[in-house]
């Protein structure tokens, strides 16, 4: 999303609505399948020399559940504040130098949106997952196996107590 900073210049400020892909989200993030456009809305404002840009981020996100590898949507709003600063003498640490006539906004929304990704989504809170030994989702159905965990000490007598199917 590119800002013409000599129109903000001009004007004082300018308000924004734009909607954009954002494919490198789903590509670098395991848990995410797929992210709808992203909506940008928010306003531009001159104070010389700063450049303030603030906003809101909407979109969808189709994660995949840590727990059952279910795909499940969720919505996802954020805010987007930066300051810029477009005099290189005037230029202070934590707020970054923008050159020339645009500002691309996209580096700025990525991370506002990484940021704000769930870290291990789930699709329920009390999702059940997979059972470990035959792969079925326990929130669709159950299943017979027995999960119980075993003493790594005593594993080799559970080998005796079994039906003899090996011989």
């Amino acid at each position: 999303m590119q800002l013409n900073i000599k129109s903000i210049k001009r004007e004082g400020h300018v308000d924004f609505d734009h909607t954009q892909q954002l494919p490198r989200i789903a590509a670098e993030v395991v848990d995410v399948k797929e992210v709808d456009p992203i909506r940008v809305t928010g306003t531009a404002t001159w104070t010389d020399p700063i450049l303030l840009v603030e906003g809101t981020i909407q979109t969808n996100v189709h994660y995949i559940c840590s727990r059952c590898l279910t795909v499940f949507e969720r919505a996802l709003c954020t805010r987007l504040s930066r300051a810029y600063s477009v005099d290189a003498g005037q230029v202070e640490e934590d707020i970054p130098l923008v050159s020339g006539e645009s500002l691309d906004l996209t580096p700025d929304i990525e991370e506002a949106v990484f940021l704000s990704l769930d870290e291990r989504p789930l699709c329920q809170a009390d999702c059940k997952g997979l059972c470990p030994e035959c792969g079925r989702n326990r929130n669709e159905e159950a299943c017979s196996c027995d999960t119980r965990p075993i003493d790594p000490r005593l594993a080799a007598l559970k080998d005796l107590l079994s039906d003899g199917e090996s011989e």
